[in-house]
């Protein structure tokens, strides 16, 4: 006589606890590594969410008075959010961030991939540590030392119109004018001068984890440099390229305060004013601070970010790549 098939019976709460428990001991030096970042993004991330004194996220939906307890404040819902989004300079930021995210996903992001590409052709060891110095070096400069350095070289009396005089061009105002594809070659190049360096090495760390013994098989097989940097390193960076990219996408309504920040001027503002300055300028200029309208504006970007990287994500995978999770 057969006997009737096992029914496996779902497990209960208490036992998928145990369970997780169980693969948590098993890993845990691996949670030990990683405590300090949990204890980092708990205390200057997630604790100011929840800040009993101010309503952390929920300042968006009252009206924030200073030294007033959150329990004592008006709660005006989605007030700031119909005024943020009937206001025609967010609409012009929100604009700028897209138009300067994007073209920093398709001008600065391929860089660093395709010069750590170039620096592992190099064979002696020498001339690879020099450049290596040499492009890493700009990104400990702070944005306020580059834009010194780009007056010098792009103000009315700088050495780029220095040059333009010699041959009887009139002085052009680079950094002063509200021409927006100016303005974003200024910024797309000053950036990559500074970061592309220094974004490399976690390519050129990626490469140094693939086997010489693919190379070695290449090149029996008559595979040259460029069949090598194609079948062999590009295939194993890749995922590293995929995974970043992702987070990328998932910032892609930050923009870049640091830079933005120093580059704007009364002139350029109307073409680069990006939504970080623009949070940043009422929550702390402007004649006041409205402070719950400046949370309403980071709370709508932190939205955007979050569905951008999971739509991302899911892409990835779609794609058929491991994604992030």
């Amino acid at each position: 006589m057969l006997s009737k098939p096992r029914v496996l019976q779902p497990l209960s709460f208490g036992e998928r606890a145990r369970n997780m428990l169980k693969r948590i001991w098993g890993a845990r030096f691996i949670y030990i590594i990683f405590l300090p970042a949990i204890i980092y993004f708990g205390i200057f991330s997630y604790a100011p969410m929840f800040n009993l004194q101010t309503g952390g996220i929920l300042m968006a939906f009252t009206r924030y008075r200073l030294h007033t307890s959150f329990l004592d404040l008006e709660w005006v819902g989605l007030h700031w959010f119909r005024v943020l989004v009937a206001r025609d300079d967010f609409w012009q930021a929100f604009q700028n961030t897209l138009i300067i995210s994007f073209g920093r996903l398709l001008i600065e992001f391929p860089v660093p991939i395709i010069l750590a590409m170039l620096m592992n052709e190099l064979t002696r060891s020498a001339p690879k540590r020099i450049f290596q110095t040499i492009l890493t070096f700009p990104n400990f400069l702070s944005w306020i030392l580059v834009y010194s350095v780009l007056q010098d070289l792009f103000q009315f009396t700088g050495f780029a119109n220095a040059i333009l005089a010699h041959f009887g061009r009139d002085p052009i105002m680079f950094l002063a004018n509200n021409s927006r594809g100016m303005n974003l070659a200024l910024i797309f190049g000053s950036s990559i001068w500074r970061s592309a360096g220094w974004s490399a090495i976690i390519y050129m760390a990626s490469i140094s984890g693939i086997d010489p013994a693919l190379y070695e098989a290449a090149k029996v097989d008559g595979a040259n440099r460029w069949h090598c940097m194609r079948h062999v390193t590009w295939p194993g960076i890749k995922p590293t390229v995929i995974v970043l990219l992702i987070l990328a996408c998932g910032s892609i309504m930050n923009g870049g305060f640091d830079q933005i920040f120093q580059f704007r001027n009364g002139i350029n503002r109307p073409v680069i004013e990006i939504f970080d300055t623009y949070i940043f300028a009422f929550g702390f200029g402007q004649g006041g601070m409205n402070q719950s309208f400046a949370a309403a504006a980071g709370l709508f970007r932190a939205v955007i970010n979050f569905t951008l990287l999971l739509s991302a994500n899911k892409i990835a995978r779609l794609l058929g790549s491991d994604g992030l999770f």
